[in-house]
Formats: structure tokens, sequence, C-alpha cells
């Protein structure tokens, strides 16, 4: 079993190799596309890999014919499928490493437990209140909260009492940190703490403890399928509707369509009408929607403001017009504190029993981003003809040599294509991650830094760079930062932060 996955990841990796050289060229002799064509019919011989022999069929059938050579961009057009699918078996090995949050006005006291984590292959993200963790963190996908017991005790009740009511719904690990005392102890387990530590808990046991905690997450999150904000299934139930749906469709050639929808301009409501009132945008659109489908169409909250639908249709253009009466009935209706939301929508068909759920999703949400570019507050169906389009991001890097920055490897990400550049250069993108120096984002008690955390449009996010820990470090991180870089900066480092940031937006 072995040698045959070594054989497969060898024969992907000679795809890969093939796809590159045949993008390089600016024109392609039709008979180097049909050999392509033929080693593509090949590796979809093969377990699982299906795909590739449908794309085989499909470039022989699209060739023109009478011509001796092809255009690169023709070229480019006929392989983007290939390239989709070689770009989302990649993403597929890649593992995210649980975020554990810490609520801490002590950053230094916890730089020997950050890096316990990290060598542990966790990721780490520190706030200096709780305050600040429901404003820059609600939406993080945290694997375990640890706050200390003095930050428990200056927190609001209200604010407190909302972290603790986001953590049990999603049943995330509290762990609370205090002195050795009985009656402390007592207070915060009825609190609704998972664990508690004092002093005399050592490194090692916090992270067994920690270890434990984090594996009945990982019970607990396989077998619960209802998302229990919006009501809708959760993506742990996908996996088989889907896989039902495809038996039905083989067994019975009932066609289906997959639709994947999300909430126009929903960071702008949580900046402006606080998480709080999101959420009930999110609760009550997934009512509505429910409201505007049949009993048996199955919704599926896919992630943040993003939901998907499974439903039976004849065809794409009697898909597009159910998912043009759910988005007319949001459009219609008027949500808390008066607000009026739109949603935008793509939908593709599943018309034969090969389709696998990723290959749908893809193009599902391809059609998604494609509505958004068009205005939003529309339905798109999926076009093979049509050119994958992704939102532009840029990475910028302040102190890192132009040539360095060009070899840096940015892995793929479905919704964003990422540019690279110094952090001098004046672009702009929605989704922006910045290293720069603390020194920099540390001026004027960090206006920077507080301008980029409430940007309307875009999304900036900041790690800093550093010569050693300190005081100042800690309270960059307490007000948000990432993470941290130590000087001088290198780029398996620096690649390894954005593989990982770049992960946490999938």
């Amino acid at each position: 079993m072995r040698n045959k996955q070594m054989q497969l990841e060898k024969q992907i990796n000679q795809t890969i190799l093939m796809v590159e050289r045949l993008l390089r060229m600016k024109s392609v002799p039709t008979a180097e596309l049909l050999v392509f064509a033929s080693w593509l019919e090949r590796l979809g011989q093969q377990e699982s890999m299906e795909f590739f022999a449908r794309q085989a069929t499909r470039l022989e059938q699209e060739l023109p014919s009478g011509e001796k050579t092809i255009g690169h961009e023709v070229v480019k057009l006929q392989l983007r499928p290939v390239i989709d699918y070689l770009s989302a078996y990649g993403r597929k090995k890649m593992v995210r490493k649980e975020l554990i949050v810490s609520i801490t006005k002590r950053f230094l006291d916890n730089v020997q437990w950050k890096k316990a984590l990290e060598n542990e292959r966790y990721m780490t993200r520190f706030f200096g209140s709780v305050e600040d963790m429901l404003e820059v963190g609600y939406d993080l996908p945290t694997d375990a909260l640890l706050i200390d017991y003095e930050l428990v005790r200056a927190s609001k009740k209200v604010q407190l009492d909302k972290l603790i009511k986001k953590l049990e719904a999603t049943f995330t690990p509290l762990i609370i940190i205090g002195e050795e005392d009985q009656q402390t102890r007592q207070y915060c387990y009825q609190l609704g703490a998972d664990d508690y530590w004092d002093e005399t808990v050592t490194l090692i046991e916090r992270q067994i403890r920690l270890k434990r905690l984090l594996h009945k997450l990982r019970i607990v999150s396989s077998t619960i399928l209802v998302d229990e904000l919006t009501g809708a299934f959760n993506r742990k139930y996908l996996q088989n509707a889907f896989q039902r749906r495809v038996s039905r469709l083989a067994r019975d050639g009932q066609l289906f369509a997959l639709a994947i929808f999300d909430l126009d301009h929903f960071k702008r409501i949580n900046d402006l009408h606080g998480h709080p009132t999101g959420d009930l945008v999110l609760s009550e659109l997934a009512s509505l929607t429910k409201q505007a489908i049949r009993q048996e169409d199955e919704m599926i909250r896919f992630g943040g403001e993003e939901f998907m639908l499974l439903f039976s249709t004849e065809h794409v253009e009697a898909a597009c017009v159910t998912m043009g009466k759910v988005r007319e009935r949001i459009e219609r209706h008027t949500f808390p504190n008066g607000l009026k939301v739109t949603v935008s929508i793509g939908v593709t068909l599943v018309s034969q029993p090969s389709f696998d759920l990723e290959e749908m999703t893809s193009e599902a949400d391809e059609a998604l981003y494609q509505a958004k570019r068009k205005g939003r507050n529309r339905v798109v169906a999926y076009s093979v003809a049509t050119e994958k389009e992704k939102i532009e991001g840029l990475i910028k890097i302040d102190g890192m040599p132009l040539q360095n920055l060009s070899q840096l490897e940015v892995p793929e990400h479905p919704k964003y294509h990422f540019r690279v550049l110094p952090y001098e250069d004046s672009a702009g993108a929605v989704m922006q991650l910045n290293f720069v120096p603390l020194s920099m984002i540390a001026e004027a008690d960090f206006r920077l830094l507080d301008q980029w955390k409430h940007e309307r449009e875009h999304t900036i996010e900041t790690i800093v760079t550093v010569t050693e820990e300190s005081t100042l470090l800690g309270e960059a991180l307490q007000r948000g930062v990432v993470d941290y870089c130590l000087l001088p900066l290198e780029s398996n480092q620096i690649e390894e932060q954005i593989r990982q940031w770049v992960l946490r937006l999938s």
C-alpha cells in the first residue's frame, strides 16, 4: 500500500512538471497536448484518480482540429481544471496546527510556555484582555483558551459571559491559571473552566493536560453534526450527505446541485454593529433559508458566514432559479438593528457519480467569487469556459532583499492569490499580511496597529520582527499582533509562518 501511494505521489509530481513545461511555452504543438492527454488517461485509471481520465477526454474533444500549434492563453485555459485540482491536492496534505490562545498580562513569563507549545507544533496567539479577544480574535479558529485568573476578575461580567458562551458552543476547552487556592479553583470550575492550573503544575504536566483536553475536543467534534449557532448541519455532515446523493445519482439518475453562498460585506456588519449582532444575522439568515427550501434539501454551515446547499434539480438553470428565490427572500428581509443584507451565490451541477466533493466545491466556490466580482447580490453558475478569478492578496515584508522575496514559496489558497512584495511598495489589497519591525508599529502607542485593526474594507494582519523578546513585544502580542520573527529573517521561518497564516484563512 505504501509503495502504491509513493508511486502515485511520483506520478502527481511528474504531472506538475509536465503542466509547468506546457505553461512556459509561447505556443504548444497539438501533438504534445495529445501526449499529455494520454498521460492523464493512464493516470486516471488508478483508484480515486478518475478526475484525470475525465480531463483527458475533455482535452481531446476541445483541441481545435487542423491546428498544428495552440497559443499560450488557450492552453492555460484548457489546463485550468487540472491546475486547480493539483493545487487542491497539495492543500490536502497541509495540516493546520491547533491554535492555543492565551489571555494574559504576563507575556514574558509565558515565553518558555510559548516556545514549548510551538515545539509541539501548536500555533499560539496572545491577547491582553477578554475585551481584546472578543474584538480582535472573535473569529479565530481557537482550539483551546488559557486565561489568567486576575483577568477573569478584571473583566466585565457581560464580556466574560459572552466569551464563555462562545467557547461552550464550540466545545473549546477553557483553562484558567491562578494561585494555589481551593476557593479560587472551585469558583473557576463553577464559572465553566475545564481545567485549573496553579503554580504547582509543571510545564510538562501542562502539556500533558492540554493534549488530553484537545483529544477530548476532537472526539466530541467528530460526533456533533449540527452547528450550534444556526441550526444548520456542519462540515462533518457534508461528506456523508454528498456521498448519499452521489449514490442516488448512480442508482436513479437523480441530478443534484451544490450551491455555496455567503453574506456580502459581513466584516462591515461585525465592525459597525458588533459580533453579537453578526451572530444574530447569521442565525436569522439560516432560518430564512430553511423557509425558502424544501424539507429534503440539506443546508450546511460551510464556515464563518458561508453556507452550502445540496438539493435535487433537473438542470443547472433550475438550480439557479431555486437559489434566486433564496437570494430574493434574504434581500427583502429586515434583520436585527434594521439591517438589510444580501448574499452572493455560486452553483454547480453534479451530473456524474464520478464527480467528487472537493472538485464540486471548488467549482461552486469559483462561481461564488465570480458573483462577488460582478457586483455581489447575484447567482452565478459555474462554467468551464470562464477563467478562474481569485481575489488578490498581499504579503509585504520589511528588511528582506528583493531577490530573497521572489524566492519565497506561498501556498495556494482557493480564494486569494498572494503576491510577496517589499513593505515599501504602495500596493494594497483586501487581504494583507505585513512583516514589519516592532519599533515601527509601537510608535505613538501602537497607532499604526490600531489603524490597521479598524480598516473597514481591508483585513490587515501583522507579524513583527524583533532582535529579542521584550515587554514591548508582549504588549504588541496582547494588542493583536499575529506572531513575531527573531532577526535575522530566514526564508524557512517566514515561509512556515506564511503557510500557517494562509491555512488559517482556508
